[in-house]
């Protein structure tokens, strides 16, 4: 009788051990997983903001004419560090101007209208 308890007790033992085990790994399982998202997140945050090597470090005081600008976007932390507004040139140069200026406001709202022009004259073309 002794000897049976002995080793039913060893079975289940084993048994919970194993458990142990199974659960250990699942959440390890779980836990590399939500890591993997939110890594992937991180990324395509990045990439969406072109990339945080794309991020201006300093202000120019670069002002071309306006027709010279394809367009632009507005770059804030947390993605990078400098609050700036990136013109991009028709040859593809990027100018990183503060969104103070007169300059940078009335580029934007060039910019702005020259797109609502293209996109609602298409419109009605069709």
């Amino acid at each position: 009788m002794l000897s049976v308890l002995v080793v039913f007790f060893k079975r289940a033992r084993s048994s919970v051990q194993s458990q142990i085990c199974f659960s250990y790994g699942h959440t390890m399982t779980r836990l590399t997983f939500i890591s993997l998202l939110v890594v992937t997140a991180m990324v395509s945050t990045a990439t969406a903001q072109g990339g945080i090597s794309s991020c201006c470090q300093k202000i120019s005081n670069t002002q071309v004419h306006r027709d010279l600008l394809k367009s632009y976007y507005v770059q804030q932390p947390p993605s990078c560090s400098l609050t700036a507004v990136v013109f991009t040139t028709v040859s593809g140069k990027r100018i990183c101007s503060t969104t103070l200026k007169l300059w940078t406001q009335t580029s934007m709202a060039y910019l702005d209208g020259k797109n609502w022009h293209r996109i609602h004259n298409n419109t009605q073309r069709k």
